[in-house]
């Protein structure tokens, strides 16, 4: 966070109240900006558990269909369920 201590006072015990960051001392708002936000990213890879399904495509040919379907329901331009639709 960019905004760690008070412009005015130096104070380091800042609070937020609504849209705002406060200043516990001087009472001295702020807006906080995009720099001041912690931001995180989330990345989800879904490549270990479509392999998971084919293999269970590949051993156990009576629930197939399930399994072709899980995979479609995550990626549905999948070629390698092909082989399994026929």
């Amino acid at each position: 966070m960019k905004l760690i201590k008070c412009k005015t006072c130096g104070s380091r015990e800042l609070v937020e109240d609504g849209d705002f960051v406060v200043c516990s001392f001087c009472q001295s708002r702020y807006i906080p900006q995009a720099e001041d936000i912690p931001t995180s990213e989330t990345h989800i890879d879904l490549a270990n558990d479509i392999q998971i399904l084919l293999d269970k495509c590949r051993s156990d040919p009576s629930n197939r269909k399930r399994y072709v379907n899980l995979i479609l329901d995550m990626d549905p331009n999948n070629l390698a369920v092909r082989d399994f639709l026929k």
